[in-house]
């Protein structure tokens, strides 16, 4: 396979949001730092300190666990991991209970990885002869590397992402499912790329969760309709807010257990202090989305309303 990778400038304003692709996962220093941080702000109401520098301990004993508390975010690789998991591959006393968990009922990735079969189910049934599809950030690329491309074998794929790793993560999966002939892929930030109305329809996940900027998801947004030709389709998500942050939350606390939600918000807030902490409501997602131009929005929830697909469509005129 040949690398088709295409190198877009790079500004010094270009940064990875969510990671940082050059930290060693094997440092130790983090684990200290994080306990000194927690120790400094000592108990809270509903958590005392010694339960929290216990959950540091326990995720310092396996590898995700190690990621998060360094990145506070997630790479491509550890996205790929957990929506692409199968549920049961796990067994409990075959790894702590704390990875067990994360992997196996923690609501936030029960939503994701429903999140990722809704965009599947949605893309499945989008594809034609001859269409272009775009993933921005790419990833891995696995919502659309993973599609069934049998009845369209002429589909074009592009891959759009500032980590040179998730290209590299694309170029393999692309090679192992067979479609490397079918698949550009292109280092750019994804504000600063330059598709212009080559694309019938573009995937994003896992930016605008990262951006507490809302006319950068705006402008985000705007690069998303340039990008696709005039009826082509965006096919994106958001984090929408907790209860405890929002008397708008749309959760339906009915499809989640109390307790993981204790022990989801305790990590991801307080012990992780995770990057993607920026939520918005479908009304403010709508908005923004029709402030880029974008017409015909609909909905598509997970269960418990947490991590939403929106999909909306280019005017073929306008």
């Amino acid at each position: 396979m040949t690398n088709n990778t295409k190198h877009s400038p790079v500004t010094k304003s270009s940064r990875l949001i969510s990671h940082d692709a050059h930290i060693d996962s094997t440092n130790e220093w983090i684990i200290e730092t994080v306990k000194a941080r927690l120790r400094a702000s000592g108990d809270l109401p509903a958590a005392l300190l010694e339960p929290q520098l216990a959950l540091v301990e326990q995720l310092s004993g396996f590898e995700f666990g190690r990621f998060l508390l360094l990145n506070r975010g997630l790479d491509a690789y550890w996205t790929h991991r957990l929506v692409t998991y199968e549920p049961g591959s796990l067994q409990q006393g075959s790894v702590s209970e704390l990875e067990y968990l994360i992997f196996e009922r923690l609501p936030a990735v029960l939503a994701t990885r429903e999140r990722c079969n809704i965009f599947r189910r949605e893309l499945q049934v989008k594809l034609k002869p001859g269409s272009v599809l775009a993933s921005v950030p790419c990833g891995w690329m696995g919502d659309l590397l993973l599609l069934d491309y049998d009845a369209c074998p002429d589909v074009r794929l592009l891959g759009v992402d500032l980590d040179r790793k998730a290209l590299d993560g694309a170029h393999r999966l692309a090679n192992d499912r067979g479609l490397a002939q079918r698949v550009t892929l292109h280092h750019a930030d994804a504000w600063e790329m330059s598709l212009n109305a080559e694309v019938d329809v573009l995937t994003s996940n896992g930016l605008n969760i990262y951006e507490s900027d809302n006319e950068r998801v705006v402008t985000l947004y705007r690069k998303f309709f340039d990008a696709l030709k005039p009826g082509g389709q965006l096919i994106t998500s958001f984090l929408t807010p907790p209860p405890t942050l929002s008397n708008k939350s749309a959760w339906d606390m009915s499809a989640v257990a109390p307790t993981l939600l204790e022990l989801q918000q305790l990590l991801f807030t307080r012990i992780i202090e995770a990057k993607w902490n920026t939520f918005r409501t479908h009304a403010q997602t709508s908005e923004q989305l029709e402030r880029a131009g974008f017409r015909d929005i609909t909905f598509f929830d997970d269960r418990a309303r947490m991590f939403p697909t929106v999909i909306a469509h280019k005017p073929t005129k306008f």
